[in-house]
């Protein structure tokens, strides 16, 4: 049996050997925006406790969007190139933010081993 080749974006282990690393359902094509994402949750955990989530991640996502648009620009047929790839990119940047924060939960609060509660998931 051949081992298969991960074609999707991974979550990598930045905690330690508490957490594993996380296989996300984001195309492996935008790992670097996943990655972008993880740096930016990194910030905040590294920033003034005055700056909030709610504020910091939407502030995060547009300077990326931008930076993302700028490159765009410099190649040829860039509208198309951005069209096609602005939302997945949104989504993987998004994915790697919110995964840092979920690996610093995780870490404080782990998991609960049963599934009894389902209230809590919607």
């Amino acid at each position: 049996m051949t081992k298969s080749i991960s074609l999707n974006a991974i979550l990598p282990n930045l905690l330690g050997d508490q957490l594993p690393p996380i296989e996300l359902k984001i195309d492996a094509y935008y790992q670097g925006a996943v990655n972008c994402g993880i740096r930016a949750a990194q910030a905040f955990f590294n920033e003034d406790e005055a700056v909030n989530l709610h504020a910091h991640l939407p502030a995060c996502l547009h300077h990326y969007l931008n930076v993302l648009r700028q490159s765009c620009a410099l190649i040829e047929s860039s509208a198309s190139v951005w069209n096609q790839h602005e939302q997945s990119s949104r989504d993987a940047f998004c994915a790697g933010y919110l995964g840092r924060i979920q690996q610093e939960l995780r870490i404080i609060r782990p998991p609960l081993h049963h599934y009894g509660n389902a209230a809590a998931m919607h």
